[in-house]
């Protein structure tokens, strides 16, 4: 389950940047692309593993922000995908260029004391 990695590698990322706040933080707020292969759930899971290893951190809130897969085809129309099938609304050609779907970061970190990091 890389799921587990990610959120250690989340957590390490975080008291990287902030040496100083990140064991006061309040919030994580991820975007995760439905082809990121990343499962919300999973994900989900592996936070509140994580969580229960390091107490600090039990109050901390993860929130996943999950963003569909959109196609640009040439004709200009943006498509928003769905039952992975790749093929424009509008002219109804088949497109594989992706321009959401695959992301995978973090979006917002907030921390006890109200100040915000983006």
């Amino acid at each position: 389950m890389h799921e587990i990695y990610l959120i250690r590698n989340t957590f390490e990322r975080i008291e990287e940047e902030f040496p100083e706040k990140f064991k006061r933080v309040s919030e994580i707020h991820l975007k995760v692309g439905l082809l990121s292969n990343v499962q919300p759930i999973l994900i989900t899971n592996a936070f509140k593993a994580f969580v229960m290893e390091f107490p600090e951190y039990y109050n901390t809130q993860l929130i996943v922000d999950t963003l569909d897969v959109i196609i640009e085809c040439e004709c200009g129309a943006k498509t928003v995908i769905e039952k992975n099938r790749f093929v424009c609304k509008s002219c109804n050609k088949p497109c594989r260029n992706i321009i959401q779907g695959e992301e995978l970061y973090i979006n917002e970190i907030k921390f006890n004391n109200n100040n915000e990091y983006n």
